[in-house]
């Protein structure tokens, strides 16, 4: 291995040993605003039912699906 090609190479490891947090962290950073953006995308298209009416005070719902 010549000179050249050795420092080319502890270079090479130097910068990957540098900059790899840094790119970990914006890589990680990007996906989490991808997953938000893709959320808020799916929330503004979602057409669901409206939620059931709230129960009146006091009720309590059986097995049976009567009152208790």
């Amino acid at each position: 291995m010549t000179h050249d090609v050795a420092n080319s190479v502890l270079a090479s490891v130097i910068a990957l040993r540098v900059f790899a947090p840094d790119v970990v962290a914006l890589v990680r950073r990007m996906l989490g605003a991808g997953v938000r953006v893709g959320a808020a995308a799916l929330m503004e298209r979602r057409t669901g039912t409206p939620p059931a009416p709230a129960a009146p005070a006091g009720f309590v719902q059986g097995e049976d699906g009567g009152r208790q």
